[in-house]
């Protein structure tokens, strides 16, 4: 036969007071929480008001040193580029002297032997033939220089042939072209005439034809009553100087 368990029984001591007691402990501890956030969120904002009106005030600095970086910087550009055009004007100046001075002593020493012709051979002389640019492809000015040497001057006359010798591109071997100026240019009388007692320009334009490279001109001046004059020139083109 089985023994019976009898239940036991534990006695707890009744204790009113602890239950408010503990919802008074957990009210002052979520309000010290709270508190202790305000707190924190108070000094939070603070500081982030300060760190944002520091800030503010740094930017607003950076700002002014780069306005003024800027500006020293267009200064400073400014500058550079009058000093660099005040020395391109001095350089074109010195330039420009330079040029001027050297045909200054060109034409002294022109002059001189014209009008003092003791070491230059008498009579009708072909003295320069310069080529400069035209306007239009494979166009040219040339200006022909003719002078007389003589003790005693009178004014002499006569005419002026130019050709032009070079070779076209399909020409075979050493074959040589030779053009008269009436094949360059558009004339109303040919030869040339000329007539002067110290010296004379003749100026006119020429166009080459395609394919056409030209080598040297021959100058060939008749003057009256005397055996025609030649002379060869290298074909060279110069840069007109302003």
């Amino acid at each position: 036969m089985a023994k019976s368990v009898s239940p036991t029984f534990e006695v707890v001591e009744h204790q009113p007071w602890r239950r408010p007691m503990v919802i008074i402990v957990t009210v002052v501890i979520s309000a010290c929480c709270f508190f202790a956030g305000f707190i924190f969120g108070q000094n939070k904002m603070t500081n982030d008001s300060a760190i944002h009106e520091l800030a503010s005030q740094e930017l607003g600095a950076a700002k002014s040193r780069l306005v003024k970086l800027e500006a020293e910087l267009v200064d400073a550009q400014l500058s550079s580029n009058v000093q660099r055009n005040a020395s391109n004007s001095l350089r074109q100046d010195l330039t420009d002297a330079h040029n001027d001075r050297a045909r200054l002593r060109e034409e002294v020493t022109f002059y001189k032997g014209l009008m003092s012709p003791s070491s230059v051979a008498d009579g009708l002389q072909v003295a320069e033939l310069e080529l400069l640019p035209a306007d239009g492809e494979r166009q040219f000015r040339y200006q022909l220089l003719l002078t007389q040497i003589a003790l005693r001057r009178s004014f002499i006359a006569g005419d002026v042939r130019v050709d032009v010798i070079g070779r076209f591109a399909d020409a075979k071997g050493d074959d040589q072209a030779v053009l008269s100026l009436t094949e360059l240019a558009e004339l109303k009388t040919y030869p040339l005439k000329f007539r002067f007692r110290y010296f004379q320009d003749l100026a006119g334009q020429i166009a080459l034809p395609e394919g056409f490279e030209p080598q040297h001109l021959l100058v060939t001046a008749n003057e009256s009553g005397k055996g025609p004059l030649q002379v060869s020139f290298e074909w060279s083109v110069q840069n007109e100087q302003t």
